[in-house]
C-alpha cells in the first residue's frame, strides 16, 4: 500500500478498565465506532493512546488487538515510539508481523535535534520496508523537522508514503506544494485549522476520536465543495478542540471522558493521569452542548467519578 485513503483516521485511546488493566472490550467498541462513524482509516499508540505510559507488551497488545479488530476494514496506520533507532526498528517489524498497513515514525528520545532526526529517521527507513509517515510535533515532542529538511528525506527514502504535520496551516500548505506529490500530507492537532488545512490539499486527519464523527462531516462538506457548511462545523468544533488540546494531560482526562461518556464506556483513567475536576467538566459540558451532545444524563453517569 503506498496511498491512504483520505479522510478521517481517528488515532484511538487506551482504555482501562478498573484494574488499571488495558480493557479487551472497551478497545475493541472504540474501533467499532470510529469505523462506524466514517473514518478513513485507524491510527494507534499515538500521544493519545499514552504511549509514553505503556510498556512495551501493552504497546504490542494493542497493535495485535486493533489488527484483529478492524479485520481489514480500513487501513491500521500504528505510531512507533521507541528510545532509539533500532528499538524502532523491532518495533516496526512487530507492527509488519501483525498485520498493520503502516507506520508513522514518531522522533525517538536520542534524537534531540533536527540533524539527530534526520539521521535517526534515515536509519528505520533503510533497515525497514513498511511505508512510513513521519510525525513533525515539535511543540509537544520538542524536536521537530523543517520544511526542507522533510522534502529532503522524501526524495532520498521512496520508502515515506506521507507526513503527519502538526504545524501551522500556513507552514502545512507550504509542505504540500513543495513535496509536490511525493507523499501525502496529513494534519493533526484535534482538527484545528481543518477548513484551511483541506483547502491546503492535505490528504486526510488525524484526530483523537471524541468528535471524530463531527470532523468527517466538515471533510466530506469540504471534499464536496461545501466550505461554508464545513466552516459551520469547523465553528461548533473549534471551542472544544481548543479545550481538550491545551495540553496531553487535557486530552487524555477530558478528550478520553467525553469519548467514553458519548458511547457508552466506563471511564477508568490510567493509574497517575490527571484527573478531571468539577470546574472542567463543567467547562467540558458546556461545549459539548455546543456541539448539540446530549448531556442530560451525565450527572447521574458521573457519579462516584469523585
Amino acid at each position: 500500500m503506498s496511498i491512504l485513503p483520505k479522510g478521517i483516521h481517528p488515532i484511538i485511546y487506551a482504555l482501562f478498565d478498573a484494574d488499571g488493566a488495558l480493557d479487551r472490550g472497551a478497545m475493541r467498541r472504540q474501533i467499532d465506532v470510529c469505523i462506524g462513524q466514517g473514518a478513513a482509516g485507524i491510527a494507534t499508540l499515538g500521544l493519545a493512546t499514552e504511549v509514553r505510559h505503556l510498556n512495551a507488551q501493552q504497546r504490542r497488545q494493542i497493535v495485535e488487538w486493533n489488527v484483529e479488530d478492524i479485520a481489514g476494514r480500513v487501513p491500521l496506520g500504528v505510531t512507533v515510539f521507541a528510545q532509539t533507532p533500532d528499538e524502532q526498528i523491532e518495533f516496526v517489524e512487530h507492527a509488519s508481523a501483525v498485520g498493520a498497513d503502516w507506520v508513522a515514525l514518531q522522533p525517538p528520545a536520542s534524537a534531540t535535534d533536527e540533524a539527530g532526526l534526520v539521521a535517526a529517521f534515515s536509519r528505520v527507513l533503510e533497515a525497514t520496508s513498511m511505508p512510513a509517515a513521519l510525525q513533525n510535533m515539535p511543540q509537544f515532542i520538542g524536536v521537530g523537522l523543517s520544511v526542507g529538511a522533510i522534502v529532503e528525506l522524501a526524495a532520498r527514502h521512496n520508502r515515506i508514503i506521507g507526513v503527519k504535520q502538526e504545524v501551522s496551516a500556513t507552514e502545512t500548505a507550504d509542505l504540500v506544494v513543495r513535496l509536490a506529490g511525493r507523499a501525502q500530507v496529513l494534519s493533526g492537532r484535534g482538527g484545528i485549522e481543518l477548513v484551511d488545512c483541506v483547502a491546503a490539499g492535505v490528504a486526510g486527519n488525524i484526530p483523537a476520536p471524541e468528535y471524530a464523527d463531527h470532523l468527517v462531516a466538515l471533510w466530506d462538506h469540504m471534499s464536496a465543495g461545501r466550505e461554508q457548511e464545513a466552516r459551520e462545523i469547523y465553528r461548533r468544533v473549534l471551542p472544544m478542540a481548543t479545550f481538550v488540546l491545551q495540553s496531553l494531560e487535557a486530552l487524555t482526562t477530558y478528550g478520553k471522558l467525553l469519548f467514553c461518556l458519548r458511547n457508552d464506556i466506563a471511564f477508568c483513567q490510567r493509574a497517575g493521569a490527571m484527573a478531571p475536576t468539577r470546574f472542567g467538566l463543567k467547562a467540558l459540558e458546556g461545549h459539548a452542548c455546543g456541539l448539540g451532545i446530549d448531556t442530560s444524563d451525565w450527572d447521574d453517569r458521573l457519579t462516584g467519578l469523585f
